[in-house]
């Protein structure tokens, strides 16, 4: 199955969230202080309005961009709770769609809610939302509330009686960890891909050589756009073992991955957190990218668009980039008027490797 990673930035038309929707219209009737688990299902979504006792808590660049612009106080790290962070009466989460992460934020909020406090979760059942409520009530001596909501989605919710009797098996969400199928590459819960080698970024450095190859000198600065854990840089550094690197992603989760590979193979590189490399200044010779995108050809071609341009800002006059998209997106028509040039280099399970010429 082609690579369909999850990382619209707002703006991008995604279909409305049904079960955030229910979880907004609790958000009046809360009891404050209130803890805010928001992961990418807000993107998009007009947000309720905000109130200054409420605490949210991100690992997402563009979504606390876009929660700091309604109002809301923000937490952006890996879902870094500060020591120091005031107690909440209620936590409030739309389950994510990884089981770890799920996991490890409902430990947060068993641990940090007082005796009384509400624990509010909002999904459908192919999110395993009520699997998620009732093994979460259970850790508290209780039972967990479900109502169903309109458009298939459910409410869940969960008074704390008593402190947990255990927690949630979370995968070690915070540990960086070395890769089974990738020997000497690290990565953790909450990056896209985090337990495996991605095919298509496999395929881009398969035709590295093949793109190098067309530059009358090596490149001596180059970005990788959408670094997920670093795996495309730190492969391709073995043919441009004397460049400096530049290495951005949206997800403050993936930075942290990305800077662990990029320190034990000792590449001279810059990482930021930025979302698809906003406020990011070139040039660089190349640009080597595995976008990421939704499983719908709007959203897919609007993240793709993005990447594009951010690519040809900052490439040099003469620079070049590599990219692998899923077959389906038409880049080479989306290439037009940005790039003298797209060449198809190769066409394979289910990608294309495409280079672009400034």
């Amino acid at each position: 199955m082609p690579k369909s990673r999850v990382g619209a930035s707002a703006g991008e038309g995604a279909a409305t969230d049904t079960a955030l929707t229910a979880l907004y219209r609790q958000f009046s009737s809360l009891v404050s202080p209130v803890w805010w688990f928001a992961d990418e299902h807000i993107a998009d979504m007009p947000l309720p309005h905000a109130q200054s006792d409420w605490q949210s808590f991100t690992n997402r660049c563009d979504i606390a961009d876009q929660l700091r612009a309604g109002g809301f106080n923000v937490e952006l790290g890996d879902f870094d709770i500060p020591v120091d962070a005031v107690q909440p009466s209620t936590v409030c989460y739309r389950v994510s769609k990884e089981k770890a992460i799920v996991h490890y934020l409902i430990n947060q909020a068993l641990q940090a809610l007082p005796t009384g406090g509400s624990l509010l979760l909002s999904g459908h059942k192919n999110d395993g939302l009520h699997n998620y409520a009732k093994k979460a009530a259970a850790l508290l001596g209780t039972n967990a509330d479900i109502k169903k909501q309109d458009g298939g989605a459910y409410l869940a919710t969960i008074i704390k009686q008593q402190e947990p009797s255990s927690l949630l098996d979370d995968s070690q969400y915070t540990l960086i960890r070395e890769i089974a199928q990738a020997p000497q590459l690290f990565s953790k819960p909450g990056v896209f891909g985090w337990q495996k080698q991605d095919r298509g970024s496999a395929l881009l450095i398969e035709h590295l050589h093949t793109f190098l190859n067309m530059f009358e000198t090596q490149p001596s600065r180059v970005a990788d756009l959408g670094c997920g854990y670093g795996y495309i840089s730190v492969m391709a550094a073995q043919q441009l073992a004397d460049a400096e690197w530049l290495l951005t992603d949206n997800n403050a989760s993936a930075i942290l991955a990305a800077r662990k590979n990029c320190d034990v193979h000792g590449l001279n590189a810059e990482l930021v957190l930025a979302d698809c490399a906003a406020g990011i200044q070139g040039p660089v010779d190349a640009v080597l990218c595995n976008p990421p995108f939704h499983q719908g050809f709007a959203v897919a071609g609007s993240l793709t668009d993005r990447f594009l341009a951010a690519s040809h800002r900052l490439l040099a006059k003469k620079g070049r980039a590599l990219f692998v998209v899923n077959q389906f997106i038409p880049l080479e028509r989306k290439a037009q008027g940005l790039f003298q040039a797209c060449e198809l280099l190769c066409e394979q399970d289910g990608f294309k490797v495409l280079c672009l010429q400034k």
